[in-house]
């Protein structure tokens, strides 16, 4: 009877444990994304001109909640887990900015914001998948993430680079091709390294199309 009754708290606790999880993912994103954003505002004044870009684009943010992302257990959870680590950046920069007695658009907040709604979900997939061991998912995962950083690089040299400085976009097109190096390095495999470069070319273009509307 003792036997049956330890089994049952020990499957009791392998149930908490598995319940836990994606809550914890999910707080993990929420803190982080916090945190981020409230290192993001002061940071715009601190950082010298040569990687003060850094904390005024949207490459960062986005490879915060990749990371994060990655450790859910489930798509569902990866997915909720981008939104809201994106969100809180936002809301996290807006208050840092507050706190330091400058003004925050509400225009530009809900920008953002409804940003994290629209671009945390393709990230959180594919977090998601990079986290897999199949290859065309795991290669494609990781393109859409090197997609991100590239398309911005690319955005930043093309278009505003008379307003900022041009080495900060060239690192950030070098990350994402390391992405892909890494990647290709990690899964040795040709179907990986395809569904990495196609999403990262397609990710590139609607990155590079989104800014240049926006």
């Amino acid at each position: 009877m003792t036997g049956g009754v330890e089994c049952g708290a020990a499957d009791a606790s392998v149930i908490d444990r598995a319940r836990q999880g994606p809550f914890r993912v999910v707080g993990v994103g929420t803190l982080t994304g916090l945190v981020v954003g409230l290192l993001t505002s002061p940071l715009q004044g601190w950082l010298p001109d040569s990687v003060q870009s850094l904390a005024n684009s949207a490459g960062p943010w986005s490879l915060v909640a990749f990371l994060v992302a990655r450790r859910a257990s489930n798509l569902l959870v990866a997915v909720l887990t981008a939104s809201l680590t994106l969100g809180m950046c936002e809301i996290g920069y807006a208050i840092a900015t507050e706190m330091r007695g400058d003004a925050n658009a509400a225009s530009t907040v809900v920008f953002w914001l409804t940003a994290a709604v629209f671009a945390g979900p393709p990230l959180g997939i594919a977090a998601r998948w990079s986290a897999r061991t199949e290859p065309l998912r795991h290669g494609a995962g990781f393109g859409v993430m090197s997609g991100v950083l590239i398309g911005e690089g690319v955005y930043g040299l093309a278009v505003v680079s008379s307003s900022t400085d041009r080495r900060y976009w060239a690192v950030e097109i070098v990350a994402g091709l390391v992405l892909i190096g890494v990647t290709a390095a990690r899964r040795r495999s040709v179907v990986a390294l395809i569904a990495c470069l196609a999403a990262t070319a397609a990710t590139a273009t609607v990155v590079f199309g989104v800014a240049v509307v926006v």
